[in-house]
């Protein structure tokens, strides 16, 4: 039978049916998913990570799927397995069902519907479906030897792939592209529409910087404005000679030497050694005291 048409004969089986298919189409798996005495060691807190069984088959380009992910979400997240208090006998092999991509997706897709979207929904979404567009649609191919491997098993062409998932959308109540072409004509729309988000972003911070460096600035010439204010009340015989609280040390110390020191010291650079001790605070009281003595 057409690879595509025993899929979409697979899309119209129940989830029961469909894994009775796979296991005679594929043979059962000949190991458990993870190693008894490791699971429950790992339940009881005794290790960090649960050893995996000899199950896989991704050198023949398949998927391994468990069975009861109909009951139960994320059936081999080890978050999951603590969280939920999931039972080995979920990962035992007479659980476990092999596929290939497309037949992976089915598998959720009928797991979604059968259980009103409760489970299987978010595998489908989140994981299977955008490989099949990936791998399918966009003509990405992986570069990951089991992924190709994987990719090889389940190909199918951009238009197949388009009705397969249009047709699997259907079948959960979703609907889906019609051609290859409105699948990119939609991610390009997207694309653009991320860019413009972000640029419009980027528009606004940059305007909020502006605002709130503008914001800063007439902040900080209020405060100055204020301490200047606040200084020439305290000091009001500077203002006439244009001294202000953030004039420098030297000018305060030329000044010092020139209405009071210069028969002490020698030079300004000595009176400055001399006054190293001393804040510009009490410099700029004891000038002003010698102004107005004067």
């Amino acid at each position: 039978m057409n690879r595509y048409k025993e899929y979409v004969d697979l899309l119209s089986k129940t989830y029961d049916e469909a894994v009775a298919f796979l296991l005679h189409k594929y043979g059962p798996a000949k190991d458990d998913y993870y190693r008894e005495k490791s699971y429950y060691r790992f339940m009881n807190g005794e290790i960090k990570n649960i050893t995996k069984g000899k199950y896989s088959r991704t050198s023949e380009g398949l998927y391994c799927h468990h069975i009861d992910e109909i009951k139960e979400l994320k059936i081999s997240d080890q978050l999951f397995i603590k969280r939920k208090n999931i039972p080995f006998e979920y990962q035992k092999k007479d659980r476990l069902v092999y596929c290939d991509l497309i037949e992976h997706t089915i598998l959720h897709v009928l797991i979604t519907k059968e259980t009103s979207h409760e489970f299987g929904y978010l595998g489908y979404e989140a994981f299977l479906k955008p490989i099949i567009e990936e791998w399918y649609i966009e003509e990405k191919i992986p570069s990951p030897k089991w992924m190709k491997n994987c990719y090889d098993k389940s190909f199918l062409n951009p238009e197949e792939s388009v009705h397969i998932l249009k047709k699997m959308q259907k079948t959960i109540g979703m609907s889906y592209f019609t051609t290859p072409c409105e699948f990119h004509e939609e991610k390009q729309r997207r694309i653009e529409e991320y860019e413009e988000r972000i640029e419009a972003r980027k528009r606004k911070w940059e305007e909020e910087g502006k605002k709130r460096a503008i914001e800063a600035k007439e902040k900080e010439i209020r405060r100055i404005k204020k301490k200047t204010e606040a200084f020439y009340q305290t000091y009001p015989i500077f203002k006439e000679i244009n001294i202000c609280f953030d004039t420098s040390r030297q000018k305060v110390i030329a000044m010092l030497f020139e209405c009071k020191y210069s028969n002490i010291y020698k030079s300004k650079k000595e009176l400055d050694l001399a006054m190293k001790p001393i804040i510009k605070d009490k410099l700029l009281k004891e000038l002003y005291t010698a102004l107005e003595s004067r």
